[in-house]
């Protein structure tokens, strides 16, 4: 083989050396992009879980607001003890 043959082989395989790393680094930046890409998505699932459990609470106390009848207390400053009766002033009868 001449000079001039063994530098173009080597040289060849000098770019085919960089390119393998170059295709190496990349797999590896994709991998870690994956691996992020997952741990969002097991954060978002699990903060998604947690949301619903939220709003599956606030719906059960709505629930139980609603079943509730809100009572007003007797107020005996007004002279009535009862809240259902309605006094008149004799104004505009």
């Amino acid at each position: 083989m001449s000079a001039v043959s063994r530098g173009v082989v080597y040289a060849l395989l000098a770019v085919v050396v960089v390119l393998l790393l170059g295709i190496a680094a990349l797999l590896n930046v994709a991998a870690q992009r994956n691996q992020r890409l997952e741990d969002a998505t097991i954060d978002l699932r699990r903060s998604l879980n947690q949301k619903e459990g939220t709003i599956k609470d606030l719906q059960l106390r709505l629930q139980n607001c609603d079943t509730i009848q809100a009572t007003v207390p007797d107020d005996s400053g007004w002279g009535t003890t009862s809240t259902d009766s309605i006094q008149t002033t004799g104004f505009g009868e």
